[in-house]
């Protein structure tokens, strides 16, 4: 062949080819790997029309890579000789679930209704071994050794005591070890605490990090939940495991070492997995309380309290209300203490108690105070007296039933008008207690209103209208009621109905939180109001919910792709912010904050 058609043929393929608008290229940072390792996936979009193609489908692992999250989007746009060079690129990563080859299919780009496509790539993954490290690779840092080692991040059950008395609180703390840089978690799975009453035990936002030391690794500690649990029966009961899922942040290990490598080896420039860890079920040896000296009035309350008995007032007239209050205070299971023994006179009639609790659950405890309030009406005039009021509980920590004893209240009674007086300061209204001050009404000395004799009081319009209004109430109450059992019989259409709502509040608390100072914790609220919404509507598990599968779900309920944008644009942009080194100013968190605000509002629509 003549050299010169040689060249102009070999010419002409280039600039043909450097005339395509788009092409696509699949990476994975090594082809052989050992199971549980984690793999990088990048598809890379370059040419001209690489800014106007939104991020491609991803290919099947058939099982061999279960995926793990989404390392986010990256755009390099470049001048060379006046001619710009276009490339954008979209990070996944996956975990080596299955041993065997796997041959990862062509991703397909569609622009133009022109089909652009990458070549297979193919991994090898083996059950162990060194698979995974090429040869002149650095070591395996820390950081990365704790996508496979469970030695590195885990989560200890602490409990404050593993055999106790039934009804005696035991305290459950929940706490993170981490040698590995954690810049997040989220809770995937409560433990199951069947045969225990509960109570939540307030821990700050913002977790207290200490240090410790275990066999020589040191690690960063932080208590992530506290449960108080009263177990209701004897027996050996189980705490059930909590999950995680953390986002760990491990540094790139797969470059050549050179002199740059103290500096790009900062975390700042690492990259961030997702590990799931679980808790260790714990188990609990519950003890009878003991039938030996258990006092008559003995109603099951466990724990150390205080008994506090008091009346308004001591001198009254006959249908005069006086106010008896008595406060039970202590640590324990507050919210079940049981009424304390009270015999009230017969010559007072006597009302059921109000109620009120005053819980603390804070420093580790559960504390506070549970009032019973009584209103009494003595009817005869004299001393009257109220006995002691007494309460019995077990004290757990001497092993022993404890019985608490008021002193003698002694109310002296005048006689009054006969008509009641409600008693100030007691808060009653009219319909809390009985009109009693009249056994016999006045007779009445002239006649009432006359009517005529033809007059029929079911022909009028009164009474035909109070026919009609108990129809209409049963209507709406029957509406009411189909209402309710729909939202408990079907859990994907109560989370429906209550999305917006939580969203919007969710969106309140960030608003609250519109500082520069909050920016990491207004992000998190804006993006928690944006999953939860979509997840509530749709009924998905918001723990580890994907892009894809939302994008999926949203291209079923036929969204609209400039909102679908929209949204998925806004969930980055919130991830970006929480952890961007970088301070945002007010007035940018305050359009994140409407924008968030109108997007919710849209999706509400078309969903």
């Amino acid at each position: 062949m003549n050299p010169r058609i040689f060249f102009i043929f070999i010419l002409s393929m280039v600039c043909l080819i450097g005339a395509q608008p788009l092409a696509v290229t699949t990476t994975v940072n090594q082809t052989q790997i050992v199971i549980d390792q984690q793999v990088v996936f990048t598809i890379e979009l370059t040419g001209e029309a690489a800014q106007k193609v939104g991020q491609p489908e991803l290919p099947d692992m058939q099982g061999y890579l279960a995926f793990l999250g989404s390392g986010g989007t990256a755009q390099n746009i470049s001048f060379v000789n006046g001619k710009m060079s276009v490339s954008k690129s979209f990070s996944f990563y996956y975990l080596a679930a299955k041993e065997g080859t796997l041959t990862i299919p062509a991703v397909t780009v569609v622009y133009e209704n022109e089909e652009y496509s990458s070549q297979p790539i193919t991994l090898t993954i083996t059950k162990g071994g060194t698979a995974g490290r090429p040869q002149g690779a650095a070591p395996l840092t820390a950081d990365d050794r704790s996508s496979t080692d469970s030695d590195d991040l885990f989560i200890r059950t602490i409990v404050s005591k593993r055999r106790v008395y039934q009804n005696e609180p035991v305290i459950v703390t929940y706490r993170i070890y981490a040698a590995v840089r954690v810049t997040g978690y989220t809770i995937t799975k409560l433990p199951e605490m069947t045969g225990f009453w509960t109570e939540d035990i307030e821990t700050p936002q913002q977790p207290q990090v200490k240090n410790e030391v275990i066999n020589g690794v040191n690690y960063v500690t932080a208590d992530i939940k506290k449960v108080a649990i009263f177990p209701t029966s004897a027996g050996e009961k189980t705490i059930g495991p909590m999950s995680l899922q953390c986002e760990v942040k491990v540094q790139n290990t797969q470059r050549s070492r050179d002199l740059f490598d103290s500096f790009f080896d900062d975390a700042f420039f690492g990259r961030t997995i997702r590990k799931s860890i679980e808790s260790p079920a714990v188990e609990i040896d519950v003890m009878s309380l003991p039938s030996a000296d258990k006092p008559a009035d003995f109603a099951g309350a466990v724990g150390q309290y205080k008994l506090n008995a008091a009346i308004d007032k001591t001198d009254v007239e006959t249908n005069e209300a006086v106010t008896l209050k008595v406060t039970l205070s202590g640590t324990g299971n507050i919210r079940l203490l049981p009424r304390p023994t009270v015999i009230i006179p017969p010559d007072f009639e006597r009302y059921d108690p109000k109620e009120t609790e005053n819980i603390s659950r804070q420093n580790g405890l559960i504390s506070g105070s549970k009032t019973f309030e009584y209103v009494l009406v003595p009817r005869f005039p004299g001393h009257q007296s109220i006995k002691p009021i007494t309460f019995s509980y077990f004290d757990p920590k001497n092993s022993t039933y404890q019985t608490l004893t008021s002193p003698e209240i002694v109310i002296n009674v005048a006689k009054g008008s006969g008509q009641f007086v409600a008693a100030g300061g007691t808060g009653l209204s009219k319909e809390e207690v009985k009109y009693v001050g009249q056994d016999i009404r006045f007779i009445k000395l002239t006649p009432g209103p006359l009517q005529t004799i033809n007059y029929r009081i079911y022909t009028s319009f009164g009474f035909l209208s109070l026919l009609i209004v108990p129809l209409i109430v049963l209507g709406a109450a029957f509406a009411y009621k189909s209402h309710a059992d729909k939202l408990s019989a079907n859990a994907a259409y109560a989370r429906s109905k209550r999305a917006n709502a939580m969203a919007m509040r969710r969106l309140s608390k960030a608003k609250s939180l519109l500082t520069e100072a909050a920016q990491k914790d207004f992000y998190a609220e804006v993006a928690s109001a944006l999953t939860g919404f979509a997840a509530d509507k749709l009924n998905m598990s918001k723990a580890g919910l994907m892009s894809d599968e939302l994008e999926k779900e949203f291209s079923k309920k036929n969204i609209d792709s400039e909102l679908t944008s929209e949204y998925f644009d806004l969930i980055r942009m919130c991830d970006f912010q929480r952890f961007a080194p970088s301070v945002v100013k007010k007035e940018e968190m305050d359009r994140s904050y409407k924008k968030a605000r109108d997007v919710i509002i849209k999706l509400e629509k078309a969903l």
